[in-house]
C-alpha cells in the first residue's frame, strides 16, 4: 500500500508529484509531415499541439533547432534528414517546460528521390550530403546496395561528360 500523498509513478519518487506532464507543459499532438526522405533535402515540419509559447524551441534528437512560433498551437522548423531511421521531436518552452516526444520517420534513399534532379541539383546534393554518398559507396563495396543512387549519379555524370 502506498502512503497517502505519495505517487510511485514519478521518478524520482515524489511526495507531491506524479510522473506525467505538469498542467502547464506543452504537448505535441502531431507533426506534419511526420516522415521524410534522407535524399529529399530540407523540409518544413509543422509541430501541432498545445501550450506553445513565443520563444519555444523544437528539439530534434535532443538538439535545439531554429524555431518559428506561429501560434500557441503551432511551431515550425526546417529539418534536413540525412540518414534513415527515427528521430524524436520535442518542444521546450522558455521556462524549460518540456513536451512529450513524437517520432519522425526518415526513409532510406530511393532512386525516385533523385531521378528528377538536374546536374546542378545533383552537385548541390553531393555537397550537402557527402556522408550519405559515403554510405551508398560502402553499400556498393559490400555488395549490399540498398539504393540505385550511385549508379544513377554515374550515368548522369557520364551523360553530361559525353555532351561536352
Amino acid at each position: 500500500m502506498t502512503a497517502p500523498g505519495y505517487y510511485d509513478q514519478s521518478y524520482p519518487p515524489s511526495l507531491w508529484g506524479g510522473g506525467g506532464p505538469g498542467p502547464n507543459d506543452p504537448t505535441i499532438t502531431s507533426l506534419v509531415p511526420n516522415t521524410g526522405s534522407a535524399a529529399g533535402g530540407p523540409i518544413t515540419v509543422h509541430v501541432h499541439g498545445t501550450k506553445f509559447e513565443d520563444g519555444s524551441e523544437i528539439e530534434i534528437a535532443q538538439q535545439a533547432r531554429p524555431t518559428t512560433f506561429v501560434s500557441p498551437t503551432e511551431l515550425t522548423t526546417s529539418y534536413d534528414p540525412v540518414s534513415a531511421g527515427t528521430v524524436q521531436f520535442t518542444v521546450r518552452n522558455p521556462n524549460d517546460e518540456e513536451s512529450n516526444s513524437v517520432p519522425f520517420t526518415v526513409g532510406a534513399v530511393a532512386a525516385a528521390d533523385v531521378s528528377a534532379m538536374n546536374v546542378a541539383q545533383v552537385e548541390d546534393f553531393v555537397r550537402v550530403h557527402p556522408d550519405l554518398l559515403a554510405e551508398v559507396y560502402r553499400f556498393e563495396r559490400d555488395g549490399k546496395a540498398r539504393a540505385t543512387l550511385l549508379t544513377w549519379l554515374k550515368a548522369l555524370l557520364d551523360e553530361e561528360a559525353a555532351q561536352e
